[in-house]
């Protein structure tokens, strides 16, 4: 890492703190998380810190990507739209040191918001259930930073692969509601398409393999294996896929000891895909694109 890309993202989280970002997204984070544990605290009998945790896992599944999008999708075409981006690549700072530079500034934006906003449920967890999960708790919380910086990739190599800021927001847009609205439709209808049935639920191998790169049911999956309790993807259903396997994980899905593609653990590979993928297009476009 060149000296050029830790300046720019150095200047990128310190500009979102002198502009209010930073801790406007992190209200929004820890506000969600003090709300859910009262509210669960005062209505819920016979709740340990361990099952609150589970709870919260369904806000912010849907949550932590509007903010980390909202962070993301300006980072280098704001840029290009105010003119700037001429005078800052007439500095050291070069094309990669540009992109990879605001791309650690935008993550670290997200990840301290989520990593506050744990503390915040760490402090309540002990104030209000009198215990804490430590390491489900950490666990969950190192998770939650991963699925927002991801996210957080994603906007900002949409960012830096397009010209104007309408094309960044309908993009960014548009890939959330794939993931939260329109993903079994686009996943379980060619399924339909192809067999003249919906996916059962030990539906074919491909199936299942394409199906957990949906990032949502892929956080899940993998905080559901660190907390006590189940915890479900909030997502939109259109009855095209066997409802008993809307719960249900790829490899418990799947007939017979599952290949290491359609484990749990794999999820942080898809995860990992959702980051670098979109920055690789990004800034591939970027390079290539006349200024």
């Amino acid at each position: 890492m060149t000296d050029h890309i830790t300046t720019v993202a150095r200047k990128e989280f310190e500009d979102a703190g002198r502009s209010k970002l930073l801790w406007a997204l992190t209200g929004l984070l820890v506000g969600l998380v003090i709300v859910g544990y009262v509210a669960i605290w005062y209505t819920v009998d016979d709740v340990t810190a361990a099952e609150v945790l589970g709870f919260i896992a369904l806000p912010l599944q849907t949550i932590i990507p509007i903010a980390a999008l909202i962070v993301g999708y300006m980072a280098v075409v704001g840029e290009r739209r105010s003119g700037s981006i001429k005078l800052l690549l007439g500095l050291p700072p070069n094309r990669t040191d540009v992109v990879f530079g605001k791309l650690l500034g935008r993550m670290a934006v997200v990840a301290t918001a989520v990593a506050l906003a744990f503390v915040v449920a760490l402090v309540l967890g002990a104030v209000l259930f009198g215990s804490v999960p430590f390491v489900d708790w950490l666990a969950f919380g190192a998770i939650s930073i991963l699925f927002g910086v991801s996210f957080a990739g994603l906007a900002v190599g949409v960012s830096a692969g397009v010209s104007t800021r309408g094309k960044s927001m309908a993009i960014v847009v548009g890939l959330y509601m794939l993931v939260l609205a329109l993903w079994e439709l686009v996943t379980a209808g060619p399924y339909y398409l192809i067999y003249g049935e919906g996916p059962p639920v030990e539906a074919e191998t491909w199936y299942l393999f394409v199906d957990q790169f949906n990032p949502i049911t892929t956080y899940t999956t993998l905080v559901g294996n660190v907390v006590e309790g189940e915890v479900f993807p909030f997502m939109f259903q259109y009855g095209l896929e066997d409802f008993e396997a809307s719960g249900m994980t790829p490899a418990e899905r799947y007939a017979g000891d599952a290949p290491f593609y359609l484990q749990d653990w794999f999820g942080l590979v898809v995860l990992l895909c959702w980051l670098v993928v979109p920055v690789a297009i990004g800034y591939y476009r970027f390079t290539k694109t006349d200024l």
